[in-house]
């Protein structure tokens, strides 16, 4: 007889993100958790001691995995202009129901809302840079940083009643428009 693996940390966290994506924060319950997983009690207490423990890993999960490893990844480019086109469709291919939920979250727990404004910090001084980096001056680098982030997560906030496709595809059209040189 097979013994099914033990459901590690990275499994818990994972799930978070499946329950957050699907339920929103209801479903990150302990209860709800356990159920989804097929698993007691016992087993999430394994890995986290109260579920404000792995809120917060889930919240720096997801700073890893929507923040920090997409970085990382542009960064293997060498040009800004490069980086900038790698790093927005790393980004357009994120479950976005990920980032509603953390956002959702986020206002119903203190310490994910610390993590979420760290989070948004880090993404605007990244893009402030590329776009330094690609030519622009200070000033003009980080309110365009600014506007391309709000945008961002504008269209993952708003309800327009367009499919996924066609929020992409708007998205892409505002990354084009803001591609362009500045005029003199």
């Amino acid at each position: 007889m097979k013994v099914a693996p033990r459901f590690s940390r990275q499994n818990w966290l994972e799930l978070g993100f499946a329950a957050l994506a699907e339920d929103g924060p209801a479903g990150l319950t302990i209860d709800a958790l356990c159920r989804r997983a097929g698993k007691t009690k016992g087993s999430f207490y394994a890995h986290f001691p109260a579920i404000e423990a792995f809120l917060a890993a889930l919240a720096e999960h997801w700073r890893e995995s929507f923040t920090l490893r997409l970085m990382q990844a542009a960064d293997q480019s060498e040009a800004a202009g490069e980086r900038l086109i790698a790093l927005d469709k790393m980004a357009l291919a994120l479950d976005f129901r990920v980032e509603q939920g953390m956002r959702r979250l986020a206002q119903l727990d203190a310490g994910v809302a610390a993590i979420c404004t760290a989070v948004d910090r880090e993404r605007i001084a990244y893009l402030a840079r590329l776009h330094g980096e690609a030519g622009r001056l200070p000033d003009e680098a980080l309110a365009l940083a600014r506007v391309e982030y709000a945008a961002f997560v504008g269209f993952q906030q708003l309800d327009l009643g367009l499919s996924p496709q066609d929020l992409h595809g708007c998205y892409r059209s505002l990354m084009r428009m803001l591609a362009r040189p500045a005029e003199g």
